[in-house]
């Protein structure tokens, strides 16, 4: 099982770091994602998480447009 934490580990911060080629709330929210994940909430959690996430940064890049 240690072994498979460890891979996961890996895996993860390979994600995070292709994830530099994407734009920063692209990014942020896939890390956040991850993040997540790997501290074990519930999908649920996560969820709720992901989508307070989501609603901020659309407010943010509605008011980049403006």
């Amino acid at each position: 099982m240690n072994d498979d934490k460890t891979l996961f580990q890996d895996v993860n911060a390979l994600i995070m770091e292709k994830l530099n080629a994407y734009p920063d709330d692209v990014r942020e929210l896939a890390i956040q994602a991850i993040r997540l994940s790997e501290a074990r909430h519930p999908e649920s959690a996560v969820a709720d998480q992901l989508q307070s996430i989501v609603r901020r940064l659309a407010k943010q890049q509605e008011g980049d447009d403006q």
